[in-house]
């Protein structure tokens, strides 16, 4: 009888802990909280302290950024313009460079990353397509934008043949 007694006091102590140390996790859980409307009593008003919002981002002011373009070929056999460049004043990763093709009333782009070398920021080789391009001068330029700094070349003369 007393072991029976002693199981029955053990099963409830063990019921007991386990119940809450379950409950002790449920208290745990992030639950959404209700949030609190400043009242009109407030001393502060909201246009004399503004706080930003979801919806406003602070601007960053990117600095200028000084891009060359190495070299502009076209390629009529792969019927492609191939073009070099990097940002001379900067090394950096997380930028990025496009290719804006310009002919009259024809403009074509082409995005690609750009890392950080040694003393520059250089872009991947640009490739671009000129299936569809008119024939003729155009002109290429590279822009170079990242979250600290943007810039774009100066514009240099192609000829699709």
């Amino acid at each position: 009888m007393k072991k029976f007694l002693f199981f029955v006091i053990l099963l409830g102590v063990g019921y007991f802990a386990v119940s809450s140390l379950l409950n002790s996790f449920n208290a745990a859980k992030p639950t959404a909280s209700p949030t609190v409307q400043p009242s009109s009593s407030s001393s502060e008003s909201a246009t004399s302290n503004p706080q930003p919002t979801q919806s406003q981002s602070p601007t960053v002011k990117q600095k200028a950024a000084t891009v060359e373009i190495i070299s502009a070929d076209v390629d009529s056999g792969a019927m492609a313009i191939s073009v070099v460049a990097h940002a001379t004043n900067i090394a950096e990763d997380g930028g990025s460079c496009t290719l804006v093709y310009q002919s009259g009333a024809t403009t074509k782009q082409l995005k690609v990353k750009a890392e950080s070398n040694v003393n520059d920021t250089q872009c991947y080789p640009m490739t671009l397509s000129t299936v569809g391009l008119p024939k003729g001068a155009g002109l290429v330029s590279v822009v170079y934008d990242s979250v600290g700094y943007h810039g774009s070349s100066p514009a240099t003369a192609v000829t699709i043949k």
